[in-house]
Parts: structure tokens; sequence; C-alpha cells
């Protein structure tokens, strides 16, 4: 009877054991797995110092912790309008600077074409006065965004970005030389002769079809070298081409200049 008391009692401190958890080591690690852990600790956010510019003018300072530049706007009390132009954008972290620009129209972006520069270089090669392109030159063109702005109480159009997409390429145009008189002909008083004849007026054009300082026809004008009308020619290559005349038909100005020809001995 004892025995089986015994045994009874073992039995149940067994099973009692068990429901418990089993062993005293695996009951410690269940009561770790439980324990709560230290929350973590977040970093409180340092201020900073933001300057605001509407239109260029300062606005408002602030020492802020705002996450995005609207939220620092709001903070100032600055309203974005429908087409205003805020840097750095409105979503995106605060700059030491924020710079806002009120418009009054949509931003639009359009396309202008940029000529192409003009280099001229001597070339002693050339015939005296004349021109020759040596490369055409290309344009390029840029992207230029506009939009309406008030200034001074005022609405206009100003530029608010342009990129270069292409650069122009220069035209290069070869000048021959330039000489300032032929021989003994660049001693004769050709300022006189000019004078009579059209006044000294290097455009002067008169309707019988004659051209000029020196009122050269377009036959003349040619058989001496020269292209295009007289009058477009500079004055110093229509006194060069008058002097070349005069050689030419050596020395008879009669038929020329019968009216003026004298002025070149005064």
């Amino acid at each position: 009877m004892r025995r089986s008391l015994l045994v009874t009692g073992l039995t149940i401190l067994a099973i009692t054991a068990s429901a418990c958890g089993g062993k005293s080591g695996d009951a410690k690690k269940n009561t770790a797995a439980v324990a709560p852990r230290d929350a973590a600790v977040r970093p409180t956010a340092t201020p900073v110092k933001v300057v605001v510019l509407v239109d260029r003018k300062k606005r408002a300072e602030t020492m802020t912790t705002a996450p995005t530049v609207r939220d620092v706007l709001t903070q100032v009390g600055i309203q974005l309008g429908r087409y205003d132009l805020v840097t750095p954008a409105a979503d995106a972290a605060p700059a030491a600077t924020i710079k806002v620009l009120r418009l009054l129209s949509a931003p639009k972006t359009t396309k202008v074409v940029i000529p192409p520069p003009t280099i001229e270089k001597k070339d002693r090669k050339l015939p005296a006065f004349s021109r020759k392109v040596t490369r055409a030159g290309r344009s390029g063109y840029k992207m230029v965004t506009t939009a309406y702005v008030r200034r001074h109480g005022k609405k206009v159009k100003a530029v608010l970005d342009q990129e270069v997409k292409r650069k122009p390429v220069s035209r290069i145009i070869a000048l021959g030389p330039q000489p300032g008189g032929v021989g003994s002909a660049a001693r004769l008083n050709w300022a006189a002769l000019a004078k009579c004849e059209s006044g000294g007026n290097p455009r002067a054009v008169n309707p019988a079809g004659y051209y000029g300082l020196y009122q050269f026809n377009r036959q003349s004008w040619a058989t001496v070298g020269g292209s295009g009308l007289p009058s477009a020619a500079s004055p110093a290559e229509q006194t060069y081409r008058a002097q070349l005349l005069y050689n030419r038909v050596n020395g008879r100005w009669q038929g020329q200049w019968p009216n003026c020809g004298h002025y070149l001995f005064s």
C-alpha cells in the first residue's frame, strides 16, 4: 500500500513539472524571450536658419525644423500662387535660402535661333576691296522660358531661364587689301570732284543711272572690278575705283566727268 502511494506521488510531481514548462533553464529562456526591449530614443531635430526671398526681396527669416520648403512657407505665412516658382522645389528639403518668384502666367518655353557671328580676315591674295566667304557658318539655337511678372506695378514679360542647345558657328569672310590710292592719280583732288558730282554723298543715286561719290554707271564700275552698285561700296573703294578709271582712260577725264572733272586739279 505504501509503495503504491509513493509511485502515485512521483507521477503527480512529474506531470506538474511537465505542465510548468519542463526544466528550469527553459523557463528562464521563455522569460527572456518575452522581456520588453528598451524603446529607441529618437534624436531631436536641430533648428536651422532659413531666409525666404519673394521676388528677390527678403520677406522672412526663421529658425525651423520643418522637413519641406512648403512647410517652411506655411510657417512664415507665405502662400504660393498658381504659377509661382519656388527654389528649392516645394516638396524638397529646405535650403538656407528659399526663393519665390511670383508669376502672372504659366511659363512658356520657345526655341530661339542664334544667328552666326561674322568674322572678317584680311587676305592679300584677293583683289582689292573684294570679299569672299570662306565659311558659311551655321545658326545655333536656345530654349528660352518666359512668363509675365509684375515689375514696378506693370505686367511685363521676363526671361526665367535660357539654355543653349546648339552653339552657332561663325561665318568667315576674307577681305582683299584696301589700298589708299593708285599711283599718281591718288595725288589729285578727289574730294573736290566728289563734292561736285554728288555733294560728297557716297549713297547718292541719280535716276538716270549714276551712283555714288563719283556718279559711276554700272558699266564703268564693272570695268574697274566693281561689283554690285557703286553706291553700296565704301567711300574708300569708290575713290580707289575712280582712280583706276582715271588711269584706264589715260587721264582723259572729260568723257567720265565732263562737268566736274576739272576739280581734280583744283
